[in-house]
């Protein structure tokens, strides 16, 4: 729930699991930076994977079990070369691309506005 000043501005919810606040704070920012409400749910957003603890140590890597993974992922409308040039960082980023997208999770809003400043409805 979002409000402006005292008055309710919108409710919405972005479902995902622990994509979930990622969500809500992307859509939510998009919406404030002028979006329309379905231009902030359709925007690619980015996801921080759960970070969980890798269990044994993989062949020929130098990581020690219990690492935390994060992988970073990025929808399909985000340049493909941020995901490059993360990865040329030592970032684990990942393009989620068709059904993968599915890490993003859904969402919906439901947004307070006038009808016609004449007939005061809202």
């Amino acid at each position: 729930m979002a409000t402006r000043g005292d008055e309710l501005f919108l409710t919405y919810g972005v479902m995902g699991g622990f994509m979930q606040p990622q969500g809500h704070v992307q859509v939510l920012l998009n919406i404030l930076r002028g979006y329309t409400v379905q231009a902030a749910l359709d925007a690619p957003r980015f996801c921080i994977s759960a970070g969980l603890p890798d269990n044994e140590v993989p062949k020929g890597e130098a990581m020690k079990a219990g690492d935390i993974n994060a992988e970073v992922y990025f929808e399909e409308g985000i340049d493909e070369e941020v995901v490059r040039t993360l990865k040329g960082m030592g970032h684990d980023a990942r393009l989620a691309a068709g059904f993968q997208r599915a890490i993003m999770g859904r969402g919906q809003v439901i947004q307070k506005v006038a009808d016609d400043a004449r007939s005061n409805r809202t």
